[in-house]
């Protein structure tokens, strides 16, 4: 749940007025502060701090000054005068009408702000390539211009040449007319040679063939790289020492309890135990062993429900519903907790509203339960409406399409 964060000071001048706000740990990174002309929002980790303003204030002219441990923001008055206090003194109801006034007018002026950035971005690509056409036709019409120079710089050299080639004697009589060529090459003959071409042998096709690759087995997901290998093996020593911690090691294990049963078996004495890390590493190894196993994945969800694990929690539940097919009456029981379990860690993680079905179906099953199932649900019926609303507005954990509960 949030905090509220109601430690402040203020003061004011004729023009301007000062907020100081403590929040503990705020800085620019992990804070975010939503201001309007009569609204602050100042939000940083799970505290939060909100007031409604006297009167209307410059939003383009304020400032936001971090420090250790508070904030202080400096807001330009929009009507030089004292104000009697810092808030709006108006009953919840109209404050909340407000709020969500202001909040809506946020919103358009956001989108009216994206839709001018498309336009522009429009336009600077229309300008873009209007100027980049342009260019290209410069240089087309360069091009052009350096070819017809050319070809009348030909054209001269070639009437050129004519002129000089020939020399015209005029005697006298009929034939008055000699034409001798100067260049004396073009009257010899033209010798050709002729070079038979080797043959092309083309070579067969290549043989297609199979080169199986054998891969050494890893820890990781990345290539092994000599500069994490010291990281690597310290990061995998600590793991062993933590297992061993635990009291489950897949390395130490006899032959014969490589067995899912046995693994299930111990992970049932370590949850017992309240060794909680180590009934997940046993149902874990069990599940190595024998993926298809309903039972390991409901027990394991139980168990990273004891350590806070929620995230984990719904999707083991989810696993273990989806191996519990066909729908008998042996598996009932465990369907039905596997679905107590998954509405457990979706009230956990704010979706009460999504688990009140859960519970309805876990319920319907086995109606037996209803002293453990009935509280429950009323408690995720309670809290639902307030979870929708929180996550409509956040939407950090996105859980629109909710699990599809099937029960018989």
């Amino acid at each position: 749940m949030p905090i509220v964060v109601k430690n402040f000071n203020w003061w004011q001048t004729n023009n301007k007025v000062f907020i100081k706000v403590e929040i503990p740990f705020v800085n620019k990174k992990n804070a975010d502060v939503l201001t309007s002309n009569k609204f602050l929002k100042i939000s940083c980790l799970s505290h939060i701090f909100e007031v409604f303003l006297w009167d209307e204030v410059k939003e383009d002219q304020s400032k936001c000054i971090f420090g250790d441990g508070y904030v202080l923001l400096e807001f330009e008055k929009v009507r030089s005068k004292q104000w009697d206090y810092v808030a709006l003194q108006k009953p919840k109801e109209e404050l909340r009408i407000i709020k969500r006034n202001i909040l809506n007018e946020l919103v358009d002026q956001y989108q009216k702000k994206i839709e001018e950035k498309k336009i522009n971005k429009t336009k600077q690509d229309r300008l873009s390539v209007n100027e980049q056409i342009e260019r290209d036709n410069e240089e087309h019409r360069y091009i052009q211009k350096v070819r017809e120079e050319e070809k009348e710089k030909v054209l001269k050299e070639l009437d050129t040449w004519n002129s000089t080639t020939f020399v015209n004697y005029h005697n006298q009589g009929d034939n008055n007319t000699k034409e001798i060529f100067n260049n004396s090459k073009l009257n010899k003959k033209k010798s050709f040679v002729y070079i038979e071409k080797e043959e092309v042998i083309i070579p067969e096709p290549r043989k297609s063939k199979t080169v199986k690759i054998n891969f050494t087995h890893r820890h990781f997901p990345t290539p092994s790289r000599e500069s994490t290998k010291a990281d690597e093996q310290e990061w995998l020593k600590k793991q062993m020492e933590a297992r061993r911690a635990s009291g489950f090691v897949e390395e130490d294990l006899r032959p014969e309890e490589q067995d899912p049963d046995w693994c299930l078996r111990k992970g049932d004495i370590f949850l017992k135990e309240n060794n909680y890390f180590g009934a997940i590493s046993a149902y874990s190894h069990g599940i190595k062993l024998s993926p298809k196993m309903a039972v390991l994945y409901l027990n394991r969800s139980k168990a990273h429900f004891l350590v806070k694990n929620y995230h984990k929690t719904i999707e083991d539940s989810t696993k273990a519903l989806e191996l519990m097919v066909p729908l008998v009456e042996s598996n009932l029981l465990w369907r039905s907790e596997a679905y107590y379990y998954r509405a457990k860690g979706l009230i956990e993680l704010q979706s009460a509203h999504l688990a009140v079905d859960e519970l309805k179906a876990a319920l319907t099953l086995v109606p037996s339960r209803g002293n453990i199932y009935g509280p429950e649900l009323q408690h995720a019926i309670e809290l639902a409406p307030v979870h929708e609303e929180t996550m409509k507005k956040s939407k950090v954990f996105d859980l629109s399409e909710p699990p599809t509960v099937i029960y018989k």
